[in-house]
């Protein structure tokens, strides 16, 4: 019997395409371009902020991220909500 096993895809860290370590209430934008971090000076989709973590200055904007995984196919929308933390963008959980 033969076994076929399919390699593991490595998951992908996304990252801003601007010099951004946090988004907060205050300091935050309502789409960002995305990358990711393998290849930061390639586009892949953009984040669009949906919210904060709270009602706070400090408090974290939460973004969905909408990425291109291919010529000819549509955006998809990932599973989740981020935030970014240390200039990438990071599962929020709540």
């Amino acid at each position: 019997m033969i076994n076929h096993e399919l390699p593991m895809q490595p998951q992908r860290t996304y990252v801003p395409a601007i010099a951004i370590m946090r988004a907060t209430l205050k300091h935050s934008w309502g789409r960002i371009s995305v990358a990711t971090a393998y290849a930061p000076q390639k586009l892949c989709g953009k984040a669009c902020r949906i919210g904060y973590t709270g009602k706070d200055e400090d408090d974290l904007a939460i973004y969905r991220l909408k990425i291109k995984i291919g010529d000819g196919i549509p955006t998809v929308t990932l599973p989740g909500l981020y935030i970014i933390e240390n200039g990438k963008f990071v599962e929020y959980e709540q």
